[in-house]
């Protein structure tokens, strides 16, 4: 398929996306999923697999809805499963994409080159680590996908984190409406410094090269 027809099919979603945006409030998105009923489950899976095509629905919206339906623990079975099938969508659709151009662009540039055999010897710990501190997870899938890491690799080491990031976002949905129960602050607490985590590190390391 030519760069052409895949830069217009890119557009499109786009388009779809602005489109859509309005309507992907997690409040929309409950009430789209109970009306389904008793496929509220199959429903749900089937949106957490292809959020990665809907570039606007953030991972967090989507746990928070499974936390406030499904409770922690079915809610973090769903979240699972749907991030599982995810991750292979928002790898293989940046590999598809995008993946020809970056192999030209890597012929072309020494240090694009470096950094393309540094995605295949240590792709995997990068994805492990960037999984761990927060990074937008369709994100990380786009990298790879683009990038010259292997599939193996990749989903072995999304895999990893999957069912513990999993259970805290989705329990810290379930606890969304409870502001001030203990629940919703250590989830909340853990979720921060998680986040600041790559912040800390890098104050860090500038501290101690300079002394």
């Amino acid at each position: 398929m030519s760069l052409v027809t895949r830069l217009v099919i890119f557009a499109a979603i786009i388009m779809l996306c602005i489109h859509l945006s309005s309507h992907m409030t997690p409040h929309k998105i409950t009430a789209f999923v109970e009306d389904t009923g008793p496929l509220a489950p199959v429903s749900f899976i089937a949106l957490c697999t292809i959020k990665p095509l809907l570039f606007f629905l953030p991972s967090l919206g989507l746990t928070v809805v499974a936390g406030i339906m499904f409770g922690a623990c079915w809610g973090t079975a769903y979240v699972a499963i749907g991030g599982a099938l995810s991750t292979l969508v928002g790898f293989f659709f940046a590999r598809w994409m995008g993946r020809s151009l970056i192999e030209r662009l890597v012929m072309k540039n020494r240090y694009l080159a470096e950094t393309e055999e540094k995605a295949r010897t240590s792709g995997k710990n990068v994805v492990l680590y960037l999984r761990l501190v927060n990074v937008p997870w369709d994100l990380v899938s786009y990298w790879a996908g683009l990038s010259g890491i292997r599939f193996k690799d990749f989903y072995i080491a999304s895999l990893i984190p999957l069912i513990p990031v999993s259970f805290l976002y989705t329990y810290f949905g379930s606890t969304i409406f409870s502001p001030k129960s203990p629940g919703f602050i250590i989830s909340l607490s853990i979720i921060f410094v998680m986040g600041a985590a790559p912040y800390v590190r890098q104050t860090w390391s500038k501290r101690k090269a300079n002394g």
